[in-house]
């Protein structure tokens, strides 16, 4: 009895490990996501406290795309923006790291791309068809 107990305690663990390496890729994307959600929460109260920055804030949210907006926002502001960056070969980054800091005029200039064309297609998906 002693030994079946200790083999169903190893199988346990070895399962156990399995399938932790197996959520490895998505409890990274989660952490990832969760720290956006947080930055994004203490962004939204230190701007409650601005009553101006928080409606030029608002104003970027609704508003046309611009290249002062991050890549995070541009994905955010629109559920096409994907198509437009895939168009471009700009990569698929709405959960990396770089695309919370990188503006649109960054990522234009750093991919070679023109910042007019990538805003007016991005502008695009905002007009009614």
């Amino acid at each position: 009895m002693r030994l079946l107990s200790l083999f169903a305690d190893r199988l346990r663990a070895a399962l156990d490990g399995s399938v932790r390496e197996g959520l490895t890729p998505y409890t990274a994307e989660r952490d990832a996501m969760r720290a956006e959600l947080d930055a994004l929460r203490r962004e939204i109260a230190a701007l409650g406290r601005d009553r101006e920055a928080l409606q030029r804030w608002l104003s970027r949210r609704t508003g046309p795309f611009t290249g002062d907006m991050t890549v995070h926002e541009a994905w955010a502001r629109h559920p096409r923006a994907k198509e437009v960056f895939a168009r471009h070969h700009l990569p698929a980054c709405p959960s990396c790291a770089v695309g919370a800091d990188e503006t649109l005029a960054e990522a234009a200039f750093g991919y070679r791309l023109s910042l007019e064309d990538l805003l007016g297609e991005l502008n695009a998906v905002l007009r009614p068809s």
